[in-house]
């Protein structure tokens, strides 16, 4: 199968990848007023992870129904809503944009009560902090890409056993990190 047929593919960090979400993190302010946060998650925020070449955006905000109402000016950026990705769980949208053909970016907008930004979040810091769990998940995400390069969903389920043992492992950590002595201020 050549390159321009895979649906997924996995590739070297990109050092541009942080840079390319700080321009789009400007248009979504613009453009998603209301939210209360917009950060970069997935592997493209992690330095030197091999990831998808996708760069995930976690956006919060008070109501998801107000971004359900009027998601024009998200239209205007390039940006698909697709409803039914996360039709389980109503205070989760999915939004999704390419770029010459290609997808480009993910936006996942999140209601404040959600405690999926949370995750993400603590999954992003843990991979970032421990080299042995990136090169794990970084493994796992191309042996998943590898047997699945024309299928997202396979590709997400292929990797599913692994992102399990390493939540697990983040969910430890987080809460060693939260238990860990705070240094001392001088005042």
């Amino acid at each position: 199968m050549e390159n321009a047929a895979r649906v997924v593919e996995v590739v070297a960090h990109d050092p541009a990848w942080p840079d390319q979400f700080e321009v789009e993190r400007g248009l979504l302010a613009k453009s998603l007023p209301a939210a209360l946060g917009i950060e970069h998650i997935g592997s493209t925020s992690v330095p030197g992870l091999a990831a998808k070449p996708i760069i995930d955006i976690l956006a919060v905000v008070r109501d998801v129904s107000e971004v359900i109402a009027d998601h024009a000016a998200l239209d205007r950026l390039g940006y698909v809503y697709r409803p039914l990705v996360f039709a389980d769980d109503g205070e989760h949208l999915f939004f999704c944009k390419d770029t010459a053909g290609r997808r480009t970016h993910h936006l996942h907008v999140f209601g404040m009560m959600s405690p999926v930004p949370d995750e993400n979040r603590l999954f992003r810091d843990f991979i970032a902090a421990d080299t042995d769990a990136a090169r794990r998940y970084e493994a796992a995400k191309m042996r998943a890409a590898e047997l699945n390069p024309d299928s997202r969903a396979r590709y997400g389920a292929a990797k599913d056993d692994a992102m399990a043992g390493l939540m697990a492992e983040a969910r430890l950590w987080g809460a060693a990190m939260r238990q860990a002595p705070k240094p001392a201020t001088v005042a």
